[in-house]
């Protein structure tokens, strides 16, 4: 008696060329959140020593976030990636709405002057951080719905309202105030719509006229103290230029294989925000130049394999798929630059958190949901390849015995 044949699904299951999780961007992720928690761990324990008397105690709220965030990336995994096309544009005036919440007093939390948080008890929520994901959702939805308009129509007019949203959006976090996410947002939205086929000439205009705003808003108040302090910083390093001067000292100090772990000399409260803002500097100080070429190379290959789910995406004619993994690849790279660039004195500070690093539930939590994400449009993209169904087969149909009569028969 021949064998049952398996399922399709069964048999393609057992090949191990098809991946229904990227294992290439889950070390990269694993590792990257292996190395945040330990270097968490080590730049905060003075400060949580002596504002909460537990040494602890940021880092047990952080394997907390991470907890949630690990449900929460489980969750989003199981939904099919063509959910999010058809919700983004019904996020979007939630997050509008949440973000001019969070400017009410008495309602936004108010943290070194900015208001960015909305208070829940057991933890605070960043607006921002959801508005980077969600913006992402909508942006892709649209390009799927207009994007055809945005290559071939002469006028502005399709190109108008995704800008208008960017904008509007970037207006309410700079209200906050928060540049640092405004850019973000912003340099992600100009990608995809370069993506979704905005002719480049065009593009570049609106980049300059963006450029020209933010140069005068970047200037102003105490953003302007802080070019002030980038350009010369050892000359005000006793106030406006004081954490760019220790940030560089950490890095220095550092040479090439560090001082070791634990062994950081700025975190004995020289350096603030040493857990969260500026954590790339104890890193190179505890680690060196070696331990700071390793993140790189993770967040590098994190973000190229983001890039490469998208291009994969786009071939099998998942195209919201591949504009969301494209996204993700942007959002992620440039803001790991932005914050490396802060640690570095190429660039003001911004308080803007080093990806799956730095100290920061919502930080955390969105980023570990949006990729997740990311592994789906992956799985879905295996599927397609290979012309398989979204739900899986679990157990072959069982054949029952035939009975023979009495006459053998």
């Amino acid at each position: 008696m021949s064998a049952i044949p398996a399922s399709p699904l069964e048999t393609v299951d057992t090949n191990p060329w098809v991946r229904y999780v990227d294992r290439d961007l889950l070390i990269a992720l694993l590792a990257i959140i292996g190395i945040g928690i330990v270097m968490l761990a080590s730049a905060s324990m003075w400060v949580a020593q002596k504002q909460y008397d537990d040494p602890y105690f940021y880092l047990q709220r952080q394997l907390f976030y991470l907890m949630l965030g690990l449900c929460m990336a489980i969750a989003m995994y199981q939904i099919r990636v063509d959910f999010w096309q058809q919700l983004g544009v019904k996020l979007l005036p939630l997050v509008l709405a949440l973000l001019v919440l969070v400017l009410i007093p008495g309602i936004g939390k108010e943290v070194n002057g900015s208001r960015r948080w909305l208070n829940f008890g057991f933890m605070a929520v960043q607006v921002s951080e959801m508005a980077k994901l969600i913006m992402l959702l909508y942006l892709s939805g649209y390009l799927i719905r207009h994007g055809k308009d945005l290559s071939t129509s002469p006028s502005h007019q399709p190109l108008l309202i995704p800008l208008l949203v960017l904008g509007l959006t970037g207006g309410l976090l700079l209200l906050e105030p928060d540049f640092g996410s405004t850019i973000v947002i912003f340099v992600t939205g100009l990608a995809l719509l370069f993506l979704g086929g905005v002719p480049l000439k065009r593009l570049g205009i609106l980049l300059g006229g963006a450029i020209l705003v933010m140069i005068p808003v970047s200037m102003m108040g105490y953003r302007g103290d802080r070019w002030d302090a980038l350009m010369n910083p050892w000359a005000h390093e006793a106030d406006k230029g004081y954490q760019t001067v220790h940030s560089l000292m950490a890095i220095g100090d550092g040479g090439w294989f560090g001082n070791g772990l634990g062994g950081s000399i700025q975190k004995l409260f020289y350096l603030p925000e040493a857990h969260n803002d500026f954590i790339f500097s104890i890193l190179a100080e505890e680690f060196g130049f070696i331990g700071m070429l390793v993140v790189l190379c993770l967040y590098g290959w994190l973000v190229m394999r983001a890039f490469v789910i998208g291009f994969q995406a786009d071939k099998v004619g998942k195209h919201f798929g591949a504009y969301v993994a494209y996204g993700i690849g942007f959002w992620i790279g440039f803001q790991v630059i932005l914050h490396i660039g802060v640690n570095l004195a190429v660039l003001p500070p911004k308080g803007l958190t080093l990806p799956l690093m730095s100290y920061g539930g919502s930080s955390l939590m969105i980023t570990l949901a949006a990729l997740a994400l990311l592994m789906r449009v992956h799985r879905e993209t295996q599927l397609a390849q290979f012309g398989l169904p979204e739900r899986r087969v679990l157990k072959p149909t069982k054949v029952r015995p035939v009975k023979r009569t009495a006459r053998g028969e």
